[in-house]
């Protein structure tokens, strides 16, 4: 068998195989290239490629082609995923350790064991040793992945981000943070989002690819190979899978098995969707849970809506059925739930949309009761469903709200169809 060529469990490690990022990248550098040695903040959805990214701006190659020169600039990688009960003194201790890897050969690397081996690690001492840094020239620069875990952690106070902050200020030090929401809103207490710490940082925020980084991804991938994809293997692909890298590379990786199985037309499209939809599962749950009600009020509303007019709503139709649809759909588009075309919104991909009409609907044979309704409504459901509420038995409990509020806004001669539609999946 050939290699395939696509992988989407780990980060993209090979400079040659990172794809696209270059308005991200080159605002991080030109910072860091400032006379004040400016620090960035990287905000991304759930495998958006923010480790990728940081990964390939910490290969030295990399980052010299980048004019951050190997003998000026020292960029660490640190992943603090997991790191649920980590301490500050073991982040100065992983800091240090990392650092003394990365200047081994250097003078200061017995200053840096030295500072690493203490019983306490204060600020003074960091100071020390950044200035020594300054005095050979060398700037710093952390590359920070999942510093949630950091800034969401009851032990790091308000003493440790005004150090850490100093340190950035004063010294050649310049931090890459990477998290999936805004920095300030990742915090644990109200105290840390008040800290001066987040004002060093702008805030670079990865997007999900455009069609043509997708479409280099898939075609520079098989360019080397016999089963190199046609234009045609393309669209489908990105019209399945959205913008997400992470899709486009379970996309391409079915595409590229099923060709080696020998499979084609039909047959081909069919196993990468059933095979892309196995995989995507996971992380469908996961963007669904982590978003608000009233965002997933605006994604049914989109879908439903999309299913009537048999053709992608307007931002307008969709804010008509919920006054916050505008705020919704901005943040959507930004994680790469929704895509905007114009005027006009939809769900990035028609495999989450048939996700979300098996995770709002009710099993048949399993569907709550008609007196279930009324004594749901009569605890404050929701007085307003009461034209609807003949219709709620078909979707699950937890989501009769939700779903009502969509589907009262149509007219009832489209409801029962409607809903039969999300109902059997019928696209």
């Amino acid at each position: 068998m050939i290699r395939n060529p696509f992988t989407f469990g780990n980060p993209i490690r090979e400079p040659e195989r990172f794809i696209g990022r270059d308005r991200a990248i080159q605002q991080i550098v030109s910072r860091l290239l400032s006379s004040a040695h400016e620090s960035t903040s990287v905000v991304g959805e759930r495998r958006i490629g923010k480790t990728s990214l940081l990964k390939h701006l910490s290969n030295p190659d990399v980052a010299e082609q980048y004019g951050l020169a190997k003998d000026e600039f020292c960029l660490v990688y640190i992943d603090f995923q997991g790191l649920t009960d980590i301490t500050p003194k073991r982040f100065w201790q992983r800091v240090l350790r990392l650092l003394g890897r990365n200047l081994r050969d250097s003078d200061l690397y017995a200053d840096i064991e030295a500072l690493r081996n203490k019983d306490e690690i204060d600020l003074f001492d960091l100071e020390d040793l950044f200035y020594l840094f300054d005095d050979e020239g060398i700037n710093i620069v952390l590359l920070m992945d999942e510093f949630e875990f950091v800034t969401q952690n009851p032990n790091f106070g308000s003493d440790f981000f005004g150090g850490l902050r100093a340190l950035a200020i004063h010294c050649n030090l310049s931090l890459i943070p990477a998290t999936r929401r805004e920095l300030v809103d990742l915090c644990h207490s109200e105290e840390i989002k008040g800290s001066p710490f987040f004002n060093i940082f702008a805030t670079v925020v990865l997007r999900p690819f455009t069609i043509e980084q997708a479409s280099e991804l898939l075609v520079r991938y098989t360019a080397d190979s016999s089963f190199n994809f046609t234009a045609e293997e393309v669209s489908f692909i990105i019209n399945l899978v959205g913008g997400y890298p992470i899709f486009t590379q379970i996309g391409g990786f079915y595409m590229f098995d099923g060709k080696q199985q020998g499979l084609i037309g039909k047959e081909l499209f069919d196993y990468v969707i059933e095979s892309f939809s196995e995989q995507a599962d996971q992380h469908f749950t996961y963007y669904w849970s982590h978003s608000t009600d009233s965002e997933k009020i605006t994604l049914i509303s989109a879908l439903a809506l999309r299913m009537q007019k048999k053709a992608d709503p307007t931002e307008e139709k969709i804010k008509s059925m919920n006054t916050r649809a505008s705020l919704d759909i901005n943040e959507l588009v930004k994680r790469g739930m929704m895509v905007r075309q114009g005027d006009n919104v939809h769900v990035f991909s028609p495999v989450f949309e048939q996700w979300i009409t098996l995770e709002v609907s009710a099993i048949p044979g399993e569907e709550e009761s008609a007196t279930t309704v009324e004594a749901w409504m009569k605890d404050g459901g929701d007085e307003k469903l009461e034209p609807v509420k003949g219709i709620l038995p078909r979707f699950k409990k937890k989501y009769w709200k939700s779903v009502g509020n969509v589907l009262k806004e149509v007219s009832f001669e489209l409801i029962s169809r409607v809903t039969v539609d999300m109902i059997t999946g019928q696209f």
